[in-house]
């Protein structure tokens, strides 16, 4: 090649070197294409393999994955590359559109297999061999059945009108059929998450950790903790759920883990940390935690609380707390309260936050302390009637003799008897955002218990 080449350089041309060069530049031309061709049939049947392979696992019947086969890779090739990768690319959207169609049938054949199971074993309506067969046809109307079902606009309007019914001979107002008009609000399943959340409140109840377990730390000190730490939440503008998360870390990890009275403050703003990254949009960062400390503790002091705390309470963030009770049970009021509903809700919460401040209120169920919110709140805008009727006994599960000893400590706290210097929560509901609802004057409750409703 070298000599032909310097032939061509450095002299004439003879006819024999000619053909040579025709030659050996008609060869390397379809070389070239013939390389770049096997490359794009090699990643196209790479691509149809996985997509193969990707629906066949389940692998129904035969059919199915011969069928597969035989419209994914066996095409005979064409002579254009042009054309030959647009078959291609055809095979590839008809097996990804088999595939779509094969794995539909069999997610429905998992989700009732059990139903089949059990239709095969009673009745006895095939045979094993007929089994496979049997399944998708059975399963396709049974979910024809349940699609017809969860479809009809107007089953849960139905049942909560059954309720509603069943509901007026005892006076008992359905505070959930009235959410049916935003369709993004499933109000039918509020009952049953409620539910849930008052079985969950038993397991989460605290011990009394202040006299079993911790010797260097006073129910005054976590008063002030907490006095501080609403101050902080009020600084950063932070929901009130996390105030209310951030009291009920603060308990539990007391109520397992010893810690010195140095270590308090630390645990406080650590706590605050992991609750507002829980119920946040825009949580503040480490820094700012640590900065509201006067940097008193480190940024790695603070994240290695947190690990601690995360791993010790075993990261079960979700609980409920007062805050989640009163929402359900400030509804309810509404619909029997003669005053202003909103003015009821600022009451009721600021009654429930004065608790999270005082110690002994940690040994009551967070439901007990959000309903005697409730009633003192609706008692003490309005003494011309009962505050407890039946629809409150229903969506509160308290009778009105059963709130008595959580209503008078209550009552108690909201007129300061022990004369608490820590002001932080009255001073923040003083302000006229909150309707000034801490200047409102205590009524007497011990009335309240005279008759049990």
């Amino acid at each position: 090649m070298m000599d032909k080449e310097n032939a061509v350089i450095g002299g004439r041309v003879t006819r024999a070197m000619a053909r040579a060069l025709r030659e050996v530049s008609a060869s390397s031309r379809p070389c070239f294409k013939k390389q770049r061709k096997s490359k794009l049939e090699k990643s196209s049947r790479a691509a149809l393999t996985d997509v193969t392979n990707e629906y066949r696992k389940p692998q129904l019947n035969n059919s199915a994955a011969s069928n597969s086969q035989t419209r994914g890779g066996h095409r005979k090739p064409n002579t254009k590359g042009a054309s030959n990768v647009s078959m291609q690319v055809l095979s590839t959207r008809d097996v990804r559109a088999k595939s779509a169609k094969d794995l539909s049938a069999v997610s429905m054949v998992q989700s009732h297999d059990v139903v089949f199971a059990e239709r095969l074993e009673d009745r006895e309506l095939v045979q094993p061999s007929m089994s496979v067969m049997a399944g998708p046809l059975l399963s396709m109307q049974d979910s024809v059945e349940s699609d017809e079902l969860l479809g009809s606009p107007n089953k849960d309007i139905d049942m909560i009108s059954e309720k509603l019914k069943h509901s007026d001979g005892l006076g008992i107002v359905d505070i959930d059929s009235v959410e049916l008009k935003d369709p993004q609000v499933w109000s039918s399943y509020a009952p049953d998450i409620y539910n849930n959340i008052f079985v969950r409140e038993f397991e989460k109840r605290l011990t009394d950790y202040m006299g079993e377990l911790q010797k260097d730390i006073t129910p005054s000190m976590r008063a002030i903790l907490i006095d501080w730490l609403v101050e902080v939440s009020e600084e950063y503008k932070l929901v009130p759920d996390t105030l209310y998360l951030t009291v009920n870390l603060i308990d539990r990890f007391l109520s397992q883990s010893l810690i010195q009275k140095q270590g308090l403050q630390l645990l406080g703003v650590t706590c605050m940390l992991i609750a507002s990254k829980y119920e946040e949009i825009c949580a503040p960062r480490v820094e700012e935690f640590c900065f509201i400390t006067d940097n008193t503790y480190t940024k790695a002091e603070v994240l290695r609380m947190e690990s601690e705390v995360l791993n010790l309470l075993h990261f079960q963030l979700s609980v409920p707390t007062a805050k989640t009770f009163l929402r359900r049970f400030i509804l309810a009021a509404q619909y029997s309260c003669k005053v202003s509903y909103v003015e009821v809700e600022f009451l009721a919460n600021y009654l429930a936050e004065l608790t999270l401040v005082e110690y002994s209120f940690s040994q009551f169920r967070p439901s007990l302390v959000a309903a005697s919110a409730v009633l003192i709140a609706r008692w003490t805008l309005n003494q011309s009637e009962h505050p407890w009727n039946s629809t409150m006994e229903h969506y509160t599960n308290y009778r009105v003799s059963e709130l008595k000893t959580t209503v008078l400590a209550l009552a108690d706290l909201q007129l300061n008897t022990k004369g608490c210097p820590l002001n932080a929560i009255r001073d923040k509901y003083k302000q006229q955002k909150f309707m000034s609802v801490a200047n409102l004057s205590p009524k007497p409750v011990q009335s309240l218990f005279e008759a049990e409703v």
